[in-house]
């Protein structure tokens, strides 16, 4: 064996054993044809475009879509619901932001002012700028319709368009006074927008389904989203005049954990869990491995999130208050999470995750 064949075959690995099983020395001779020359060359690699063209035919046989084996086609199905549920709740707070945005702008009339105004002079560029950060979470709710209505690839640029803005804008306000704690704090909360993404384009491959969901699983987290801004303009008013009671830090201490999105999604999660185990429980046509392993991968970056929250740094009581209930939320979410991956788990099918091949 030559060294150049001996390095296709690691690369290969990538696969799972039975596709190789299958296909290895067929792909290997092709790979072997190939490279002509470079047959004889100790120093020959794989090309990176090989690389990348079997690590995608990786994804699509461990994710597969209709017709896979069940293993695989398990697998597509937790990851494509883990994207469309990231996707549904950065809509949901997609309308939210945007909601608010549009008060600061002078677009919506509300009765509740947050006194907050547009950052820049009008027509200047940091205006434009700060214009075009306040809309960017309408590319989440696009992302989202998209991806309930059939059109993935449509999915995938908004949420990409919308990670980068994402990103930029941290980049933009962080390397003008960088710290390494701030940084750590962003990476942890930005992965409930980064894992939903990657789940997008690794789940929603060429074999992938299309598939085009109704439209109230369409209109249930805009919905949702409009009602929360209502509530939290609602809110942001009351708790201005609540503010003034000495009682209230204490008050907002208790409150204040479940407000930031991660707070929301655990609150979410954590419902979503609860109802899933008693569905499981008591309707066995119900049971499906895809929904509580999505659930499950969703847990890990609404706790990372939320545990960048807690402050150990000072000992007053409004604080430890604060930090009690990110423990119990995050202890809440590790038994739900755990819990969700065993169920996932033992109604996974068994076997190998894929024998058939991929065109």
């Amino acid at each position: 064996m030559s060294p150049l064949e001996d390095r296709y075959r690691r690369v290969l690995r990538l696969l799972p054993p039975s596709y190789r099983a299958e296909r290895e020395e067929e792909m290997v001779s092709a790979f072997l044809d190939a490279s002509g020359s470079a047959v004889d060359d100790d120093d020959a690699w794989p090309r990176w475009s090989e690389i990348a063209s079997v690590a995608a035919l990786a994804v699509r046989v461990r994710l597969g879509g209709a017709g896979a084996p069940p293993r695989s086609l398990a697998w597509g199905r937790t990851v494509r619901l883990t994207a469309l549920a990231g996707l549904g709740f950065q809509a949901m707070m997609g309308c939210v932001f945007l909601a608010q945005a549009l008060d600061v702008y002078g677009v919506l009339a509300l009765p509740y002012a947050n006194g907050e105004m547009p950052i820049g002079e009008p027509a200047s560029a940091e205006r434009a700028w700060h214009l075009s950060r306040d809309l960017a979470p309408a590319l989440w709710i696009v992302g989202y319709i998209a991806l309930t209505r059939g059109r993935p690839r449509v999915a995938k640029v908004a949420a990409v368009l919308g990670l980068t803005t994402y990103v930029a804008d941290f980049v933009v306000s962080w390397t003008s006074a960088p710290e390494m704690s701030v940084l750590a704090d962003w990476v942890s909360r930005s992965l409930m927008l980064v894992v939903p993404t990657l789940a997008l384009l690794a789940g929603f491959h060429r074999d992938a389904p299309a598939r085009r969901h109704p439209v109230r699983v369409t209109a249930l987290p805009l919905i949702a989203g409009a009602a929360l801004f209502l509530v939290t303009a609602v809110s942001s008013w009351a708790m201005v005049t609540a503010s003034r009671s000495p009682q209230w830090p204490g008050v907002w201490a208790w409150v204040w954990p479940w407000l930031p999105p991660s707070g929301l999604s655990c609150l979410a999660l954590l419902v979503a869990g609860v109802a899933y185990v008693v569905a499981h429980l008591s309707t066995p046509r119900w049971r499906s491995p895809a929904v509580p392993l999505a659930l499950a991968i969703l847990t890990v970056p609404v706790m990372l999130s939320q545990l960048s929250y807690l402050n150990l740094n000072s000992g007053d009581q409004v604080t430890g208050t604060f930090n009690a209930v990110i423990v119990v939320q995050l202890l809440a979410l590790l038994v739900s999470g755990l819990t969700l991956a065993v169920i996932g788990a033992r109604t996974l099918p068994s076997g190998d995750t894929a024998s058939q091949a991929v065109s």
